[in-house]
């Protein structure tokens, strides 16, 4: 059974309100950064954020723009930010949220009530 698209936007939303991720998206939304840049940058233990780059990853929010070369010949990974713009609206129980992707035409509009329970995952 895959993700549904209702499921993603929501799993969107949730990526989006985490510090962590809204930094390294912000970080690296001019200038593309390594994981060990980004652990550095922000105090993340280095396999914390590799996580947070994957959820990244998969959700289309940040890709691999390449790799580099240190100075002695290793390579490693660099990502940019795909996201435009996030405009989020919190009214009378009901959250709102317009993303905006580099090189998408139609933005992401997540709506979300939520005095309603979350899905529980099986």
């Amino acid at each position: 059974m895959g993700i549904t698209a209702d499921a993603k936007k929501m799993s969107i939303a949730q990526i989006l309100t985490d510090e962590y991720n809204m930094n390294i998206l912000a970080a690296t939304s001019h200038k593309a950064r390594s994981a060990r840049e980004l652990a550095f940058m922000f105090d993340i233990p280095l396999a914390s954020c590799y996580r947070k780059l994957r959820e990244l990853g998969t959700s289309g929010l940040i890709e691999q723009e390449g790799s580099e070369l240190t100075s002695d010949g290793k390579r490693y990974k660099v990502y940019r930010s795909m996201i435009g713009s996030v405009t989020m609206v919190y009214e009378k129980g009901t959250l709102r949220m317009k993303v905006d992707m580099n090189f998408r035409s139609a933005p992401l509009e997540i709506i979300q009530n939520m005095a309603l329970p979350k899905p529980r995952e099986f």
